[in-house]
């Protein structure tokens, strides 16, 4: 009976500490969303003017898709652009 009485209850537990949460990746580096894909589309030119035709192609279309990736992350988040409010 004794046992009972001294076996700590699971309920009354008390919770660990829970670990701070880390700070997501685009808030730790804040430019490199604008800034990985302009040196991506650089680094594609650069290297198509340097292999053969079928790959400049696929490297030029890869390019260009940086390209357009950077700066469509120039354009306002949140509510400025995306919002259809009036």
């Amino acid at each position: 009976m004794l046992m009972l009485i001294d076996t700590p209850d699971p309920r009354y537990r008390r919770e660990p500490e829970p670990e701070p949460d880390r700070e997501p990746w685009r808030r730790r580096h804040p430019r490199a969303r604008l800034l990985l894909p302009w040196i991506a589309c650089v680094m594609c030119f650069v290297v198509a003017y340097m292999v053969p035709p079928f790959v400049t192609f696929l490297l030029t279309t890869a390019g260009l898709m940086f390209f357009f990736d950077g700066a469509l992350a120039l354009l306002p988040t949140g509510d400025g652009l995306w919002s259809n409010r009036q």
